[in-house]
This record gives structure tokens, C-alpha cells and sequence, in this order.
């Protein structure tokens, strides 16, 4: 009996690893993908922003809010002896975290929904490094499950080209993203120094969003700045959520 259980319990514990090892693969994949696609644009690195907003239920004190706050910042790495958290009191209870370190500049803003609920937005940039973004993603998205079960994370990864670049150029960049992220093209705005593309990626089910009639889950902008005399490029899942 002792030999059969211990078969038994040997091989339940190979297919779980199965499983988590092929989750871990997807959930990298994508991550990874995704990054190296940007590479391909040959951009100037210039900086990598991450926006989350979530609900986190059953709080009932001002405690809790900043072991969350903390346990992010753990995630990132950053010394939580930096956090300076303030608290307004006006029509709703509002509790404000911010820190900043030689790679990150963190904002947590917590709001006050009712009697046990807080709407939380916590706003991550990074201008110095891009990649550990697989880890940091990975290790936030984690901590987000401990307190929601529908948080929200958007990524983006801005570069910059030194020069102007021709419609046509702006025009294969695109196309290279959308071919490398198995992405088809959803919508598209051309201004006068903009392109902005939304699309679908099946490499990104996960991001998905509602749009109109479509899902999407990526979004790429490129733009070029008079004041910098540079072409500026954002490449974000699922949608961008920077002012650019």
C-alpha cells in the first residue's frame, strides 16, 4: 500500500508540475515576446511605465492599506523605508504613498468606495532599465491576486529615434510590431505627427479588452516631438495609458 502511495502521490505531484511549468512558459512567453519585439524596432530605450488599478475588499483600517502599499514595493525590489504616505479627509478618505529610488518613481493612491472597500491606482516608472520587466511584471501580478481578483495592469515601453521619421519608415515599424506580436491591426488615427494603432494579439488573450465590437490588447503610438526634434515610440498592453 505504502509503494502504490507513494506512485500515486509522485505522479499527482509530476502532472501539477506539468501544468505550473507550462503556465510559467505562457505567461513568459508573452512577457518576453514582447520585449523582444521591441528591441526589433531598434528604438532608444527611454522608459517603461506600469499603471494597475484595482477593488481591495475588507479593509477596515489605514493599516492595511499600507501593508499593501508595501507589499508592492517589495515586488519592485524598492526599500519601503522611502515610502512617504499622506492622508486627506474630504468627502472620501484618500491615502497617498510616494517614493522614488535610483530606478523607480512609485505614486499609490488609495480611495476610499464605502465602509470596506478601496479603489486603489499605483503608477510604476522605470527610466534607467527595461529588462527586468519580465520579473517585476510577474512579481506584481502576483501580489495583485492576494488582494483582487480583477486588477488591472497596463505596460508600456517608450523608445526614441534621433530624427524625423518618414511616414513609410513609421509605416515598417508598425508592421514589424504587429508580425512579431501576431497582432492584427484593429483601428489606426494618423494626425499630422501621430500614428496611433490599436490591434489584437494572440499572443496577449490575456490583456484583452472590449473595443466597440473588436477585443483588443495592443497599442502602439508613434510620434514625433518638435520640442526634442526626436520620434518618439510606445509599445503598451493592452492599451496605452500615458498622455503621448
Amino acid at each position: 500500500m505504502k509503494v502504490i502511495k507513494m506512485i500515486t502521490t509522485f505522479l499527482l505531484l509530476f502532472i501539477i508540475g506539468i501544468f505550473t511549468s507550462h503556465a510559467a512558459v505562457k505567461y513568459n512567453n508573452w512577457t518576453n515576446n514582447f520585449i523582444d519585439t521591441f528591441e526589433k524596432t531598434d528604438a532608444s530605450f527611454k522608459f517603461y511605465n506600469i499603471k494597475t488599478n484595482f477593488v481591495a475588499s475588507d479593509i477596515t483600517s489605514k493599516k492595511q492599506i499600507e501593508n499593501i502599499c508595501t507589499d508592492i514595493l517589495k515586488s519592485l525590489g524598492i526599500n519601503i523605508n522611502n515610502i512617504k504616505c499622506e492622508e486627506e479627509k474630504d468627502n472620501k478618505l484618500k491615502i497617498y504613498a510616494q517614493t522614488q529610488d535610483d530606478y523607480y518613481s512609485v505614486s499609490f493612491t488609495a480611495v476610499k468606495k464605502n465602509n470596506k472597500e478601496y479603489y486603489i491606482i499605483v503608477d510604476i516608472l522605470n527610466n534607467k532599465v527595461y529588462k527586468n520587466i519580465v520579473d517585476i511584471y510577474k512579481n506584481l501580478n502576483d501580489v495583485l491576486n492576494k488582494y483582487s481578483n480583477d486588477a488591472e495592469i497596463y505596460l508600456c515601453i517608450a523608445g526614441e529615434y534621433t530624427k524625423n521619421l518618414q511616414f513609410y519608415k513609421s509605416n515598417d515599424i508598425l508592421e514589424n510590431i504587429l508580425y512579431n506580436m501576431n497582432a492584427k491591426e484593429i483601428d489606426r488615427i494618423k494626425e499630422d505627427n501621430l500614428i496611433s494603432v490599436t490591434a489584437y494579439s494572440d499572443l496577449l488573450t490575456e490583456n484583452d479588452l472590449d473595443y466597440l465590437e473588436n477585443k483588443i490588447n495592443l497599442n502602439i503610438g508613434i510620434r514625433y516631438s518638435e520640442n526634442e526634434d526626436k520620434t518618439l515610440i510606445y509599445m503598451a498592453t493592452p492599451i496605452i495609458k500615458l498622455d503621448y
